[in-house]
């Protein structure tokens, strides 16, 4: 059995314990620091996914504007991922209909502007 221990005593020290930790702490301390550095793992493998996202946007904004788009541009705000809460949400709702309604008010001159420009030639 103490060669099991010993095996696996490297393994919690690479979690975070200390050696008199593992051999003389609480047992339950294991499990405790081994599911923490599970969590660190998971939160630096988003980390490193959302750097590449962004490495992404950038090289995606290079290549079009090298390209000739005027559009592409690289990203202007941190990108959010977090959840969010009620009242963001409704704020954004809010948001998309401002810009529908200023859409279509575009459109409906647009196309009065067309349409005067029919009538009197």
């Amino acid at each position: 059995m103490t060669e099991l221990f010993e095996s696996v005593c490297p393994i919690y020290m690479l979690y975070g314990m200390t050696w008199e930790q593992f051999w003389f702490g609480d047992p339950g301390m294991a499990s405790t620091f081994r599911e923490a550095y599970l969590l660190k793992q998971r939160a630096k493998n988003e980390e490193m996914w959302m750097q590449g996202l962004y490495i992404y946007r950038a090289v995606q904004a290079v290549v079009a504007s090298a390209l000739g788009s005027r559009s592409a541009k690289y990203i202007d705000a941190p990108l959010d991922y977090l959840p969010k809460t009620k009242a963001e949400k409704e704020q954004e709702k809010f948001k998309e209909k401002q810009k529908v309604i200023a859409f279509l008010d575009r459109l409906l001159k647009n196309n009065a502007t067309k349409s005067n420009e029919r009538t009197d030639n």
